[in-house]
């Protein structure tokens, strides 16, 4: 599974906040990094929530 963020991303770091193995907040490029390019199975579920619990619903399955 790959995921993906997209641009309307408000960058509010609560997806690194509950989901720190797999997101990065970026300050410095100003965007939210995805530790994975492909998602380890064993954090399958957790991605699959951080999709749901978006604030913006920027994270997507690719």
């Amino acid at each position: 599974m790959k995921l993906e963020i997209k641009d309307y991303c408000v960058r509010c770091g609560m997806c690194e906040d509950i989901y720190p193995d797999l997101f990065h907040l970026n300050v410095p490029e100003d965007r939210v990094d995805i530790k994975f390019d492909e998602i380890p199975p064993e954090l399958e579920e957790k991605a699959l929530g951080a999709i749901a619990d978006c604030a913006v619903g920027a994270i997507f399955k690719k």
